[in-house]
């Protein structure tokens, strides 16, 4: 397993290098300001990131040995100040790495008691604690700075309907969504009274749905819109990335206070079966109970012309450098995609074939997931940028 670990990440380090010797045009910028939010758009054909990244190890069980993930995303994924990662795994459970990215224990374990989950899907930090977001507890589950459980945080009130949430100093972002027979409602909201909305999106119920059957004819369901615009949004300290497209636009806040929007000057375009392929190379995968099944993509692709507008982010990332990584391509598409953006605002250029980073060390090292062809896995390299 080492020798396919280390020869992905050896391939991937020399084919960013080769780019990195290519001759870059840098992108246009322009900068404007109004009403003291700073405008910064670039014009511009995709360059090249001309940014070096050099392979310093990956996370690796006690004995060195690479330790594979099954699925990693930023929101699985933190870091502390003394350079220790945090990765969540739906086992489920929290592995703890040191500073040397070695695994040092777990935290947390299935159940209903104090500091165990049922059905987590976020990792995040508050304060010097951890805790993660189970819907299955209705309950932010946490551990304090010597990972002992504490108080949970209900799932109500401020916090009713809870998709994800990030905490700042004073306060914190959250997105909630809710559902009618009109459609769906997603706010991202800068507090848990609703009053300071930085973004919402409503998707509306089709008028004359299409049906999917699949399965051996045990799921039927309605075709979503697989295109639909999402919000996607990351937070760092004090700061919130958000995209909620249609256009190439990213607003970046302190707070509730919009800070700036980031742009590049790009045309929007109206959604391709190519895509829809991209998307779905192996079909759509379905959870049912008991077993997992697949409906094809010839059947997704019989359906109605696709409509709307492509969105430009499928995954944004903000890091504690302020960069900025931009997911362009969509779910399952290889090689991914990526945007990046300094602290600035103006774009840096673009790299294809990693996943997006979940993570900056204080010592300067980027966490970057990077799939293990023969496990079909993931690792989570430690890289040095040289800019």
């Amino acid at each position: 397993m080492r020798l396919t670990v280390n020869a992905v990440l050896g391939a991937a380090m020399l084919a960013l290098m080769a780019c990195g010797r290519e001759q870059v045009q840098q992108a246009n910028v322009v900068r404007a300001d109004s009403a003291g939010v700073r405008i910064v758009t670039s014009t511009g054909r995709d360059t090249v990131l001309p940014w070096r990244f050099d392979t310093i190890g990956v996370l690796s069980d006690s004995l060195g040995e690479p330790w594979l993930f099954t699925g990693v995303s930023p929101q699985y994924v933190i870091t502390d100040r003394a350079g220790r990662t945090y990765v969540f795994e739906r086992e489920p459970a929290i592995r703890r790495f040191g500073r040397d990215g070695r695994f040092e224990r777990n935290v947390g374990r299935k159940g209903g008691a104090p500091g165990e989950m049922e059905l987590p899907f976020q990792l995040l930090q508050q304060g010097d604690s951890i805790a993660v977001l189970d819907p299955g507890r209705n309950a932010l589950v946490r551990w304090g700075p010597d990972l002992e459980p504490i108080a949970d945080i209900p799932l109500r009130g401020g916090f009713e309907g809870v998709m994800r949430v990030a905490f700042r100093t004073g306060g914190l972002w959250q997105m909630v969504s809710s559902y009618d027979s009109t459609g769906n409602i997603a706010v991202l909201r800068g507090d848990t009274t609703g009053e300071t909305v930085l973004a919402r999106l409503y998707e509306p119920v089709p008028k004359n749905p299409r049906m999917l059957t699949g399965c051996g004819g045990r799921v039927t369901l309605t075709q979503p819109n697989f295109f639909a615009r999402s919000i996607h949004w990351d937070a760092e300290g004090a700061r919130a990335l958000v995209y909620a497209g249609p256009n190439y636009e990213l607003a970046l806040y302190e707070g509730n206070r919009l800070l700036a929007s980031v742009r590049r000057d790009l045309p929007t375009r109206s959604p391709t079966i190519d895509d829809l392929r991209r998307q779905f190379p192996d079909g759509l995968k379905l959870q049912i109970p008991g077993a997992e099944c697949t409906i094809p993509l010839s059947e997704l692709m019989a359906g109605p012309t696709l409509e709307g507008t492509m969105p430009f982010a499928f995954g944004v990332v903000l890091l504690s450098d302020g960069s900025m990584w931009v997911q362009r391509s969509v779910r399952n598409e290889k090689p991914a995609v990526l945007d990046v953006f300094g602290s600035d605002g103006a774009y840096a250029g673009t790299v294809r074939g990693y996943h997006l980073p979940v993570g900056l060390l204080p010592n300067g090292e980027l966490l970057v997931p990077i799939d293990d062809e023969e496990s079909g896995g993931l690792v989570i390299a430690r890289m040095r940028v040289l800019r």
